[in-house]
């Protein structure tokens, strides 16, 4: 009368283990494909010793590059040059592989793997990028001449970090990331369609004037760039709420170069934000490619749509 029982039970524990398998099978096929490039930044020409090269193109995850124009854009917003703006992305390269983590050696966190220990700020603040990011460059800045000196010193007199040398290999990455998201030449970086959105949990910033008839997405993105990037005007909101046009004026760089600037923070941020359209100058992002638009905009102009 018990081996059904007995039978009953070996059963199930063969679809348990089954199950289990299954299971770990799945997590292990899919961890690999998590971190698998879903954006690319083309190559910048970079001119140096009276000759020009062309940098290596960029592949990163959409989270990663989404943090990668934060950085660049709140070193803009703070007339951090150049040079700066580069030693901060490769810092953030090594120490945390441009995520925004929640944990690390001992109680590191964060895009810089800052420690509330050691008086960087709370878990919390350091775990929102922009004060994290503006953090670093309050650092860098009382470096004695930081921008003379080579990327790994700098870097290095920041962080204080085990591994001094590790940041000079970031240096050519971090290079292209800033000019690519600096506007100097038409914009041409992009993810690919079906990226993994940013998990990172973002505060919410105070909305920019002229937004009150945007949809609760379009108010959300133009205050994220506002809060990071800095120096917009929205001029027009249409489309039923999801189409903004906005100026944008950035002291360091030229109109033409800050609406590039704003137009590639909209795409590299577009995945996260819900963006599916963006347009400066005679450039149209859609369909998540850059084309030719039928009607060319204003210097220092950009229009952003964002999904129903």
């Amino acid at each position: 009368m018990r081996k059904p029982v007995k039978n009953s039970l070996i059963v199930a524990g063969v679809v348990c283990l089954l199950a289990a398998a299954v299971t770990a099978g799945l997590l292990i096929w899919r961890n690999p494909f998590a971190d698998r490039p879903e954006c690319t930044v083309p190559g910048v020409t970079v001119e140096a010793a009276g000759s020009s090269t062309v940098s290596a193109d960029v592949e990163l995850t959409v989270a990663q590059l989404h943090h990668a124009s934060t950085i660049n854009a709140v070193g803009l917003s703070r007339g951090i040059a150049e040079r700066g703006r580069i030693i901060a992305m490769a810092t953030a390269y090594q120490e945390s592989s441009l995520r925004n983590r929640t944990n690390g050696d001992r109680d590191s966190v964060g895009l810089f793997q800052q420690r509330p220990s050691q008086g960087w700020g709370s878990k919390d603040e350091i775990l929102d990028p922009i004060y994290s990011t503006g953090k670093f460059y309050d650092a860098l800045l009382q470096v004695d001449d930081w921008p003379d000196l080579p990327l790994t010193e700098a870097a290095q007199k920041v962080q204080q970090s085990a591994f001094p040398d590790a940041y000079a290999k970031w240096e050519p990455q971090a290079t292209t990331l800033v000019r690519a998201l600096s506007g100097a030449a038409p914009v041409q970086l992009g993810c690919r369609a079906g990226g993994h959105r940013p998990t990172a949990v973002a505060p919410d910033r105070p909305a920019p004037a002229g937004t009150d008839d945007a949809t609760p997405q379009l108010t959300a993105a133009l205050a994220a760039a506002d809060a990071e990037l800095g120096g917009l005007t929205v001029q027009d909101v249409a489309d039923e709420g999801r189409t903004a046009t906005v100026s944008v004026s950035l002291a360091e760089l030229t109109s033409g170069a800050a609406g590039r600037t704003l137009a590639a923070w909209a795409v590299a941020h577009g995945t996260g934000m819900s963006i599916t359209d963006v347009a400066v100058d005679q450039q149209l992002w859609t369909d998540h490619e850059w084309r030719t638009a039928d009607q060319s905009l204003d210097a220092g102009v950009v229009r952003i749509t964002v999904a129903p």
